[in-house]
């Protein structure tokens, strides 16, 4: 069952948190990662998160307009820290050429499984991000960005390939990362090494196709 769609969107983004405020905020966040992985999207509450974070409901209030607000924090927080490595992986490997990109693809993979493994509700973020509809262009937009810096860095060296199913091919691959890092996770059965192998393989094996 997914939760149902909030009333309200996500704040904003407002000017930069320092000093207290920032810590405080900070602190909600990580109640509501914990309170997440323990009781999943449905019973996760505001008064909940609150208590776990030591502070009094109005204070959430002052920083998130109700937990859809707080879920798509940490949703945005979870992705922007999957997709630095992803860079991280492009500028090191892009100059290098098809072969080295494509090889270290899967350290990049693995190297997420593992620093994604270390946020406290990791997999249920990723599953609100996926259940709850008001996430879903969250979710979207940093897919589309991803697919965008790696199609600027893929590009120049696939010359040969149509720029159109460059893209529908990284979009996929794009989509395939994630959840193989979700199933990753959730399933203690899955070598995470295997799963990007694997994945691995596929997209080098239908990009070599493509072009």
């Amino acid at each position: 069952m997914t939760a149902p769609e909030p009333a309200s969107a996500a704040s904003p983004p407002g000017p930069a948190l320092t000093g207290r405020a920032a810590a405080t905020r900070q602190r909600l966040m990580q109640a509501g990662a914990e309170l997440l992985g323990e009781v999943g999207i449905e019973r996760i509450s505001t008064n909940q998160v609150a208590s776990r974070a030591g502070v009094t409901p109005p204070v959430f209030y002052r920083h998130f307009k109700d937990k859809y607000d707080l879920l798509a924090a940490l949703g945005g927080a979870l992705m922007e820290s999957q997709n630095d490595i992803l860079y991280d992986w492009l500028e090191r490997s892009a100059p290098a050429g098809f072969e080295e990109l494509m090889q270290n693809h899967y350290q990049f993979l693995l190297s997420t499984i593992q620093a994604t493994s270390a946020v406290p509700g990791a997999v249920w973020i990723m599953r609100a991000l996926r259940a709850v509809p008001s996430l879903t262009a969250i979710r979207l937009a940093s897919h589309e960005m991803v697919t965008d810096r790696i199609c600027r860095a893929m590009g120049p060296l696939l010359p040969d390939m149509d720029p159109a199913e460059l893209r529908l091919r990284t979009r996929i691959a794009v989509d395939a990362g994630y959840a193989a890092v979700e199933m990753a996770l959730d399933d203690p059965t899955m070598s995470p090494e295997s799963v990007c192998r694997a994945l691995t393989d596929m997209w080098m094996g239908g990009l070599r196709h493509g072009a």
